[in-house]
């Protein structure tokens, strides 16, 4: 069912989309386009985030190394949602992150990757459960991808959004990019 949820997501932030305005320098997240196009909630939610990631990493400080984090737990203590990063500088609290070459993975209990987010650069609320992602980013749920650049994520719903340049594989479908052609 979640896997599903992620499909009609992805399908729906891709028609989306082709009507964002052009990227500058790659990855630019404008929070005009965020107000029209945001995941699901209050688009002001993703704010904090957007601000923190055009930051320029040089006013941070050194970055940690290779950091893995759990975001979410099972009651049994096992990891449910991990962020990696091959760099990131986190909060006093460990409840924000922001990181270079970012990896979200979802866990089945089992300890099973279910899905996975990656992104050249993204912010992190565990709190809030929200991540913001700039450059290029990939998710993958099974056999479905999707690929783009710049994205707003829902992390307790399971919920994608690419911002621009989006493209989804699907197992029936193969590779189908909706800001060129329609679905049908």
């Amino acid at each position: 069912m979640r896997t599903l949820a992620l499909f009609f997501a992805a399908l729906a932030a891709c028609h989306a989309v082709a009507a964002l305005p052009p990227e500058e320098g790659g990855a630019r997240l404008d929070p005009e386009a965020l107000a029209r196009y945001a995941a699901p909630g209050e688009p002001a939610r993703y704010a904090e985030l957007i601000r923190s990631l055009s930051k320029p990493a040089e006013e941070l400080g050194a970055p940690a190394r290779n950091l893995r984090l759990p975001v979410r737990s099972y009651p049994d203590g096992r990891p449910k949602l991990v962020v990696t990063a091959a760099e990131a500088w986190a909060s006093a609290d460990m409840m924000w992150l922001r990181g270079r070459t970012v990896r979200l993975e979802s866990l089945t209990p089992e300890g099973v990757v279910e899905s996975v987010l990656e992104a050249d650069e993204a912010a992190v609320d565990r709190k809030a459960m929200l991540a913001v992602a700039k450059g290029r980013v990939r998710a993958r749920n099974g056999g479905d991808r999707l690929t783009g650049v710049g994205a707003l994520a829902d992390l307790d719903a399971h919920y994608v959004r690419v911002l621009s340049r989006g493209t989804i594989w699907t197992r029936r479908l193969g590779g189908v990019d909706l800001t060129e052609r329609g679905l049908f």
